[in-house]
């Protein structure tokens, strides 16, 4: 049976609802870049491609962001596929204007622009407590660059890197295979789901959807829930009615990657400040993991200048210089390829 928090048996309130943030108000997508409400016209070649290619998403990378890093080492990888379009939201919490560039065998190129460079569109800079918008495609790269105060482009202060979001087991919870699969349940009635297959999109969505890829690395099937805008994941049981969403198999490259209920990658549109927790499929009283779709912060990186300024100073002193350490996000998952070749597509057509 399911439980709550306290482990205690039978249903459970409903999860708070907030309403969504001022990333999504209708004037977003009067005002700024954005994607079309139902996606790029080439996501559904996109995914026709992946599906005959016979590997699925397993080619298209991890999503990572690099925060401060000490030595810049290229998100790209010539083995990266290209895979759904997105819409990535960087807030610059810092103290300094950046520059947001998208890069293409190590060019830094306007996001919006690939024709001219980062550097010469006023649209690619983001002055302290604003944040840009981005339409763009999973393999993608990026960085983000300060601004001097003489209007020089300084360091590299993050790298970011568009990808699917990997589920893990980071308590290392045991996994037994040989259970069964089973259909998920509602933990507001303790009922199994009825209608647990996936929902068409709707005709139109709200402003400034991001569409959110999933991979299954925690080796064992999973169910995964919506849960509005909880702050606070619970280790184990229910703490409110969260939703069934998506279940995510062990198989990266089934018949179809996208619809399969044994795939191991599953997609979903959703917006900054929900929260999606991932339970074993076998027992969903057991949290394996947890994803809150954030915006990209660039903050201040004041030992990266220490470096440059103690080096340009004394070079022999400079393995004594106190170092920024490179966050680096997800903290476990930097597998397989990871590159942005193809070309940015046109905006368009339909979302899955």
């Amino acid at each position: 049976p399911l439980v709550d928090t306290n482990g205690n048996t039978g249903v459970v309130p409903n999860c708070p609802v907030p309403p969504l943030t001022h990333f999504h108000d209708q004037d977003v997508c009067l005002t700024r870049p954005v994607r079309l409400n139902l996606g790029d016209v080439s996501r559904n070649s996109i995914y026709e491609g992946l599906k005959s290619s016979g590997m699925g998403a397993t080619l298209v990378p991890n999503q990572q962001t690099v925060v401060c890093p000490l030595e810049v080492q290229s998100l790209e990888s010539p083995t990266a596929v290209k895979g759904f379009d997105t819409t990535w939201i960087v807030e610059n919490t810092g103290s300094k204007t950046v520059v947001v560039a998208w890069v293409v065998d190590g060019v830094e190129w306007s996001p919006y622009n690939p024709d001219i460079k980062a550097v010469d569109d006023p649209k690619a800079r983001v002055q302290p407590g604003q944040w840009l918008n981005v339409p763009t495609f999973e393999s993608f790269v990026y960085h983000a660059r300060e601004i001097e105060d003489d209007g020089t482009v300084g360091q590299i202060v993050l790298q970011h890197r568009v990808g699917l979001i990997p589920i893990g087991n980071p308590s290392k919870l045991s996994c037994d295979l040989s259970k069964p699969d089973v259909e998920p349940v509602d933990p507001e009635t303790a009922v199994v789901v009825q209608d647990f297959a996936r929902k068409p999109t709707p005709a139109t969505r709200p402003c400034n959807v991001v569409d959110v890829s999933f991979r299954n690395q925690a080796g064992c099937p999973l169910h995964v829930y919506w849960a509005s805008g909880m702050s606070d994941v619970p280790d184990s049981g229910f703490s409110c009615g969260e939703k069934f969403r998506f279940h995510l198999g062990t198989k990266p490259a089934p018949q179809d990657f996208m619809q399969d209920w044994e795939s191991s990658t599953k997609f979903e549109g959703s917006f900054i400040g929900h929260t999606f927790v991932a339970r074993l499929a076998s027992d969903p009283n057991v949290v394996v993991d947890s994803y809150t779709v954030k915006t990209t912060k660039i903050i201040d990186c004041p030992h990266l200048k220490q470096k440059v300024q103690t080096s340009s100073k004394e070079p022999p002193a400079a393995e004594a210089v106190v170092e920024a350490q490179g966050l680096v996000t997800p903290l476990e998952d930097q597998v397989m390829g990871d590159a942005a070749r193809a070309a940015m597509g046109d905006a368009g057509a339909a979302s899955y």
